[in-house]
């Protein structure tokens, strides 16, 4: 969940920056950022229907991963000539990520009560852990005066997303210790288990 908001925050503020460095005017820049909200509303509505209908359950975390991972090289080397490009890859990426960190904390729950306290630990630490990310890579950019590496920083992050996304992909319930799993699991990991 952080590692994802990580990518939409720092996303959020510096990719016109980016874009502008890389000679783009401030308009088309901001324009290319909002375009991206489009691909990424598309992916949000779509990837939790296709990820209960996927036999191997990592599969679309490695997608949003992949799809993210093009679209920081794209910025990384040639950010305002393939611009639209790589605004269509993040906002795929993004918007895949965001909606199966959600749904995972709905399916790897044994019920409504038990996913309130998983929901509000996840996103309790994950927005905490996001917020920082705009400051880190933009002192990151300071420091270093160009992208490539910030954009490598991101990356890095990347491969920890891959990495727990791949982890809460498995179709298993989350438990507290010393709780007892109930007699039969939420519907949504049921259909995982059998498909």
């Amino acid at each position: 969940m952080g590692l994802q908001s990580v990518s939409y925050y720092v996303a959020l503020t510096w990719v016109p920056t980016m874009l502008q460095d890389a000679g783009m005017d401030a308009s088309t820049a901001g324009w290319m950022l909002a375009y991206s909200a489009f691909p990424g509303i598309v992916a949000s509505l779509f990837t939790p229907a296709l990820a209960v209908r996927v036999r191997a359950t990592w599969l679309p975390v490695v997608l949003a991963v992949a799809l993210t991972g093009a679209a920081y090289l794209g910025l990384a080397f040639l950010p305002a000539t393939g611009a639209l490009v790589w605004m269509t890859l993040l906002g795929l990426g993004q918007g895949a990520s965001i909606s199966l960190s959600l749904s995972y904390i709905v399916w790897r729950s044994p019920n409504t009560h038990f996913t309130g306290h998983l929901s509000t630990m996840a996103q309790g630490f994950g927005y905490l852990l996001a917020g920082l990310g705009p400051i880190g890579i933009g002192a990151l950019h300071g420091l270093t005066g160009e992208w490539v590496v910030p954009i490598g920083v991101l990356g890095v992050l990347l491969v920890a997303q891959l990495v727990a996304g791949i982890a809460a992909s498995r179709p298993r319930l989350v438990q507290a210790r010393g709780w007892q799993a109930p007699e039969s699991p939420t519907p949504a990991v049921t259909e995982r288990v059998e498909a």
